[in-house]
């Protein structure tokens, strides 16, 4: 190919990588939604009093990946109660200690990892624990079975199974979580990267000054690193088989990991390297991959592009010279595997494709990146992932053929991002409502977020003051039922709360806020409030709900426009209708024919279907969509205002709401308020109706099984 048809293609596939999103836009954005999502993630940890620290790495957070690559989620779990000294010298009291245990026949990046007492810096010598094993020198060493965690993660999972990606494990294949545990020093082979001799251009200093301080993490072995033992195997990923006696050593092994070092190296890259990466990936996903399966991995193409990145001088990234350097990883790879040595980029003297790839397979590697450079890269028209092979020729026609522009692609990757880190402040709201104490849990709580709020990083700060308001909207709605349940008005300071949490999202708060007034007796000012929400309704408000078995967010077309300009932070407070949650602790807070929802599991039957059980929480709680809360209020309130005609709209807006809702959300309860409207009524008939309407939706786990027996009830009596 010469040099210009060459710069030609590299255009084209600039432009269509940018179609695609792998874009400066979309890769900032998906960036700090993960960075975001990590952050509250460990908010919600430190709330729960977990002692862990979890990191989301791999493509989502380095924002290296296409929505056609359907990439999973990486989540790393710091175990932070045992840290992991290299020496003696570094021991700390009150903590069990782990020590770096390697001798000469150790592999590199592996060692074994020693219990130390908490009160001596002395070794434990009892095993009272399923993860302790001793070695045949008296050593007590912590398994990297962990049993324990195992068990929990199958009851996490529907079908009890659990998944095995290398040192991952986890109840859904699109989720990989590894447990590790933190070494603060820098192990020698692991401070490769700052002593080995390079050009210089690259990483930057300021990089380098960063990743030396990151420390590194032992994660547990995936795999051998004795090649003399092959062993074929047909998951997806390399694993030693449990009870393998070829590899006695496996359960006591853990390996360095820099996963840190490498997530500042992806975030130090340009665009163009990003394109070129990216490209990479699709390229190892789309042909590589069936040839070798997942053997041949990212982590190899990642390693690539790095020592590429190093190596070459920085003005070859350019936008016309893109297929250029793909063709310069590319010969970096073939490089590797004539040589059969794939380096690590971070750590010294590990082969990445020991234990991985079988010889012949190195060879048809080989091959075929070889005739993928000389044929003028012809491949990349057949990819079908993204529809990049459509897209590229649709660029030389010039012409768009039943492919979504560009817009329309931002759009739906934004609004996946967006339910991603909204999603997030849901599990922060159920670990509020789930306390026992709840008062002193949320003044805890609301503490704890100020704090961050104040001196935490940026990304802390910003999350704190997004879930402060939460914090005070459900400190409000307590403090507002106890006032309520013992005949006390409520106090200036709650209704200062109340104002405090509006800004959680659009309408809920403001509408536990009426339905707290109308419990109260303050009609009035129930009904102005509701008025005023009913003014905030628009095309462009996403009413969104991840319940378990009621997943229902309602995106529109305006909505998805919003999401590509609009701050996550103003669409959340701005755009978005999340439901209204009640607990056993404001109960006082909502009319009182909502109760029943509490309530909604009868039987065994009920039980059963509510697995795994962690996911079904939010049934014994009462969850509203916001919607037909809206006009349910709205109805009894003006009922007690006598103001029929206001009433009756009410009604027929809350009518239409649930006669126009195709599916998803909370319809079931939506139901059961109407019938509950035409009870008020008198119209006992139409109620019935209703309630059947609900159970036929939702024959299990609902609260219209309790209004049809009290309806019948009330019926037999006369």
């Amino acid at each position: 190919m010469d040099r210009e048809s060459m710069q030609q293609l590299s255009l084209r596939l600039s432009r269509v990588l940018e179609d695609i999103g792998v874009s400066r836009f979309i890769r900032t954005r998906r960036r700090r939604t993960f960075l975001m999502i990590e952050t509250i993630d460990g908010i919600r940890d430190e709330l729960a009093g977990r002692n862990i620290t979890p990191y989301t790495f791999g493509s989502q957070t380095e924002g290296t990946t296409t929505q056609g690559m359907k990439s999973d989620r990486d989540t790393l779990i710091c175990l932070n109660d045992w840290p992991v000294i290299l020496d003696w010298s570094e021991w700390r009291q009150g903590k069990e200690n782990l020590l770096v245990v390697k001798n000469e026949q150790s592999s590199p990046q592996h060692c074994w990892l020693q219990f130390v007492r908490p009160d001596l810096p002395l070794p434990v010598t009892e095993v009272n624990r399923p993860n302790y094993m001793v070695d045949s020198e008296g050593r007590v060493l912590r398994t990297n079975t962990l049993i324990e965690l195992h068990e929990n993660m199958r009851q996490l999972g529907e079908s009890g199974e659990m998944f095995q990606h290398g040192p991952s494990r986890s109840w859904n294949e699109m989720e990989d979580f590894i447990v590790a545990f933190h070494c603060t020093s820098l192990p020698e082979e692991c401070k490769f990267l700052f002593c080995r001799p390079r050009p210089g251009h690259w990483p930057r200093p300021d990089t380098l000054a960063m990743a030396r301080q990151t420390g590194v993490f032992l994660v547990p072995q995936g795999y051998t690193e004795d090649p003399s033992r092959p062993v074929k195997c047909r998951s997806t990923t390399f694993h030693v088989p449990e009870e393998n006696m070829y590899y006695p050593l496996y359960k006591r092994e853990w390996r360095f990991s820099t996963s840190i070092m490498e997530r500042l190296l992806v975030f130090d890259m340009n665009i163009i390297q990003h394109k070129v990466y990216v490209f990479l990936k699709m390229l190892r996903k789309s042909i590589i991959k069936q040839v070798v399966d997942d053997r041949f991995s990212t982590f190899h193409v990642k390693t690539a592009i790095l020592f590429t990145i190093e190596t070459y001088p920085p003005n070859i990234w350019s936008e016309d010279n893109l297929v250029q350097c793909v063709i310069y990883c590319l010969t970096t790879l073939l490089r590797w595997l004539k040589i059969r040595m794939c380096p690590h980029y971070t750590i010294s003297g590990v082969n990445l494709f020991t234990g991985k790839l079988f010889k012949h397979e190195q060879y048809k590697l080989h091959s075929m990146i070889t005739e993928i450079i000389y044929s003028n890269f012809q491949c990349l028209y057949t990819i079908e992932m993204d529809d990049l092979g459509r897209r590229m020729s649709s660029v030389i026609s010039s012409q768009i053929i039943g492919v979504d522009p560009r817009c329309t692609l931002y759009q739906v990757q934004m609004v996946e991002l967006y339910i991603q880190w909204k999603a997030t402040f849901e599990l922060i709201s159920l670990l509020i409502n789930d306390k026992r104490d709840l008062y002193q849990s949320l003044i805890e709580y609301s503490e704890t977020l100020n704090v961050l709020k104040n001196i935490g990083t940026e990304i802390e700060q910003e999350a704190a003051s997004l879930l402060i308001p939460s914090v005070c909207g459900a400190l409000a709605s307590i403090k507002a039922s106890r006032c309520i349940y013992q005949g006390q008005p409520v106090t200036h300071s709650i209704l200062q709360l109340y104002q405090l949490s509006f800004d959680s999202d659009l309408l809920s708060s403001r509408l536990k806020f009426a339905s707290m007034l109308y419990c109260s007796g303050q009609y009035e000012a129930a009904a102005n409030c509701l008025t005023y929400c009913e003014g905030l309704l628009g095309p462009a408000v996403c009413q969104y709900c991840q319940c378990e078995g009621r997943q229902g967010t309602l995106i529109t077309n305006e909505f998805r426009k919003k999401t590509v300009n609009t701050p996550f932070k103003d669409i959340l407070q701005k755009n978005t209708d999340s439901h209204v949650m009640f607990t056993k602790h404001d109960i006082h807070c909502v009319p009182q024919h909502l109760v029943y929802e509490m309530f909604r599991t009868a039987g065994d039957e009920d039980i059963q279907q509510r697995h795994p059980a962690h996911k079904y929480e939010w049934m014994d709680q009462i969850v509203i969509d916001c919607v037909p809360f809206l006009h349910y209020l709205q109805y009894l309130t003006h009922t007690q205002l006598n103001q029929r005609d206001r009433k009756l709209r009410a009604l027929n807006n809350l009518y239409f709401y649930i006669s126009s809702s195709k599916d998803g959300g909370h319809i079931d309860t939506a139901w059961n308020m109407l019938g509950h409207c035409y009870e008020l009524e008198n119209e006992l008939n139409l109620a019935r109706v209703c309630y059947t309407e609900s159970l036929q939706l939702y024959p299990r786990n609902n609260a219209a099984i309790r209004h049809m027996a009290r309806i019948m009830h009330q019926h037999l009596n006369g």
